[in-house]
């Protein structure tokens, strides 16, 4: 028999809040789109102001702001104007930390959409973006500018927040040559070259990557020790590195793919490299994780998903190599250090 004090429970208003979720992610969105974050950046304004500079109507622009503003993004002051909170300071668009282009991101329609077709992804097993656009996420990104360039700005905001937690936890000094597989634009090699200035860095992606990549490592001024190789990481990956990196690539896989870029990479290897895949590795148990909530992404985007580490060590030891620990850092990735198995 149904009990109507639950409903009243903290059980109930906690239900109700998360499922009414969707609505700070649309407010955080516009505000984003809109640039409120950087319009404030020299102190608080009105509302009509703020009105007048991005083109909104005034009244609706307000309870926008009054919404956020109960939620801890923005503050109303006595007078009626907006103000930054430490919150509405990270939705400026150049602020160490940034994360407009992450709410750009998630709230614009090509993405929004994806996860409004979740079930089809439950239901199948497919990747909800390509039931909704006719084609998987990164042939679509190809052809629609403006999505990659949200995706890309996107990428390129938490890898800047997650590099530095990377070189924090773990040790690269002892290294001379680091192969970047599926390395993009090269963030992530310029930044151990900058700190490491006895490394040599190696990207290895597909072609369009090229420029980006060049321009990247020549603006860190590290060019003259980066080389960017244009390949797939299905069939054949650069030798002669100390340690293969692979930074949030194998979690875009499934385990069949996933394990025929490892192999690629074993095959590339000497027997006294390493392999480092960073990554978002799932807890045991009901606690909260953010990897555990990151999964559903690459579920629903592109049918990839994070893993457990018992679930890292059956796919190393199916790609011929042997998981030797996991460095853990203060973003959500950890390290996933593996080395060649004897006799493969």
């Amino acid at each position: 028999m149904h009990d109507k004090r639950r409903d009243a429970a903290p059980e109930g208003t906690a239900l109700r809040e998360l499922i009414m979720g969707f609505r700070a992610s649309q407010l955080i969105y516009v505000a984003a789109k809109l640039g409120i974050a950087d319009r404030l950046h020299e102190g608080p304004q009105t509302v009509a102001t703020l009105a007048g500079a991005t083109g909104a109507a005034a009244q609706p622009l307000y309870r926008l702001l009054r919404a956020l503003a109960s939620l801890g993004i923005f503050a109303e002051t006595d007078d009626g104007s907006f103000e930054l909170t430490p919150m509405a300071w990270l939705l400026q668009s150049n602020v160490p930390g940034s994360l407009r282009s992450t709410a750009l991101l998630y709230g614009d329609e090509v993405f929004w959409a994806s996860y409004g077709q979740m079930l089809h992804s439950v239901l199948t097993g497919e990747p909800a973006f390509q039931h909704c656009h006719g084609e998987p996420l990164f042939p679509y990104l190809a052809t629609h500018p403006r999505a990659a360039a949200l995706f890309h700005e996107a990428m390129s905001g938490f890898s800047d927040r997650e590099t530095t937690a990377i070189l924090e936890a773990y040790d690269f000094s002892g290294l001379s040559k680091v192969v970047d597989v599926g390395g993009g634009h090269g963030a992530l090699i310029a930044a151990l070259l900058n700190v490491h200035q006895n490394l040599y860095g190696v990207i290895l992606d597909l072609e369009t990557a090229a420029d980006g990549a060049r321009q990247l490592v020549a603006e860190a001024r590290v060019a003259q020790r980066a080389v960017f190789v244009p390949g797939d990481f299905f069939s054949e990956v650069p030798r002669g590195g100390d340690a293969y990196v692979l930074k949030s690539v194998i979690h875009n896989w499934d385990d069949e793919a996933a394990t025929k870029i490892l192999r690629a990479c074993r095959q590339a290897m000497r027997s006294d490299a390493r392999l480092i895949a960073i990554e978002r590795v799932i807890p045991p148990g009901n606690a909260a994780s953010e990897a555990k909530l990151f999964d559903i992404n690459m579920l629903v985007s592109v049918g990839g998903q994070e893993r457990t580490e018992d679930e890292y060590r059956s796919l190393f030891r199916g790609a011929g190599l042997r998981l030797t620990r996991i460095v853990p850092t203060r973003s959500p990735l950890s390290l996933i250090e593996g080395i060649p198995a004897n006799g493969t």
